[in-house]
């Protein structure tokens, strides 16, 4: 036992001695977010009658949420980044609202629901090229691809919907390509802020299941299908407590917008109407904490044989 304890620490001593800079990063993140969210379709494949027809609008959309990160520089100024995050929703208000009169006159219905469940979730992954222009000072242009997707609910116990509960849904993805740009600015030794600016050009999709109308069918009722952007920005300040860990704090904020697009009714008499998808409009902000993981590699072509102990 003595001979294994020993023999672990002279290795553990070798690549404390012998480690070139980190080239593998892993950060783990928590923190809170909240996010608004909204679309309406018109009365027509043309955008009349009337031009605001149906509007659906989440508000306070909000609760924890959890992220991972891995960056791995696999060549010179060349490295992969790929993050995911999922707020996990256990706030939420939406209102339906339907219109017989264009701008949204001469209202036929409202309903106010619970949508205190459900999720949004963010992956993204770039290939990234560090250019120092300065000792403390680095810009890192990005580009690759980029998925945002919503599980929202309408929600209620009101009888007067009906003898089955309303639990309907709405899910979308935002899929696309992405570029950006980011600055390390070294602040003292061990401090670091980094700003960010992300834009994504990406394909919409939003498919629902409207479980108490009879006419549509389920699980399918209705998709919707339109191009759009998002920008993001963000601002993150870190510390280094060893060769191996860093802390941080960080937030961000966006913005996604929509132009317009179709929306397909699927009855259950076989018929597909279509009419026009006005648009969505998205948007959230979000404070994080975390921890980074920076593994070291060993610098290449050195070895160096451990010797036992007698």
């Amino acid at each position: 036992m003595k001979r294994c304890l020993l023999a672990l620490l002279l290795w553990s001593g070798y690549l404390h001695g012998q480690t070139d800079k980190s080239r593998l990063h892993f950060s783990l993140l928590s923190g809170y977010q909240h996010e608004d969210f909204r679309w309406s379709i018109a009365g027509d494949i043309n955008g009349n009658n009337p031009n605001i027809y149906s509007e659906l609008i989440w508000k306070q959309l909000a609760g924890p949420i959890a992220g991972i990160e891995g960056e791995w520089n696999f060549w010179k100024s060349f490295s992969l980044r790929s993050s995911y995050s999922r707020l996990f929703i256990v706030s939420g208000k939406v209102t339906d609202m339907d219109y017989q009169g264009d701008n949204r006159t001469s209202r036929s219905y409202y309903g106010a629901f619970d949508s205190n469940k459900g999720n949004s979730a963010a992956w993204r992954t770039t290939l990234d090229y560090k250019i120092d222009l300065t000792p403390s000072l680095s810009i890192v242009p990005s580009l690759g691809y980029v998925l945002h997707t919503q599980s929202l609910f309408l929600l209620s116990d009101d009888a007067s919907l009906g003898s089955n509960k309303l639990r309907s849904t709405y899910a979308t993805t935002f899929k696309g390509g992405t570029l950006g740009v980011r600055a390390i600015i070294a602040v003292g030794k061990r401090g670091a802020i980094e700003p960010s600016l992300l834009y994504d050009q990406v394909k919409f999709r939003g498919k629902a299941d409207w479980n108490l109308i009879p006419t549509f069918s389920h699980p399918l009722s209705f998709e919707d299908d339109a191009n759009g952007y998002n920008i993001e920005g963000g601002l993150k300040g870190s510390y280094t407590c060893s060769r191996f860990f860093d802390l941080f704090l960080s937030a961000n904020y966006l913005y996604g917008n929509t132009g317009k697009g179709t929306d397909r009714l699927y009855l259950t008499n076989g018929q597909q109407p279509l009419t026009q998808f006005n648009g969505a409009l998205r948007h959230f902000w979000g404070i994080h904490a975390g921890l980074k993981w920076n593994i070291p590699c060993i610098k290449n072509g050195q070895s160096q044989k451990i010797k036992q102990p007698n």
